[in-house]
């Protein structure tokens, strides 16, 4: 299991920035063709990575439900926590 300690999930930013649950992925889902997957994001699949899943999931980092989990760069994570709180730092 890689270590993603360092790495913020889509709770974590909805909670950083004090949005509802969503708001951090469909802003991710808008920057995405941007953005390059190992160096920006990772997509933990639940056939793959289940071991990985299963601890953040212990941990309390994703939401119980969560099937696939994306895990975001710390950079991209603070661009992310910052959008959300301010809108108009989007443009």
């Amino acid at each position: 299991m890689s270590d993603y300690s360092q790495w913020r999930t889509m709770r974590e930013i909805d909670g950083a920035a004090g949005t509802a649950k969503g708001a951090a992925f469909r802003r991710f889902r808008r920057l995405e063709p941007q953005l390059r997957a190992g160096r920006d994001y990772c997509v933990l699949h639940h056939a793959d990575d289940r071991e990985a899943i299963d601890g953040l999931r212990s941990a309390r980092r994703i939401h119980a439900g969560s099937v696939n989990v994306v895990l975001l760069a710390p950079e991209l994570a603070s661009r992310l926590v910052a959008e959300l709180r301010d809108p108009a730092s989007a443009r």
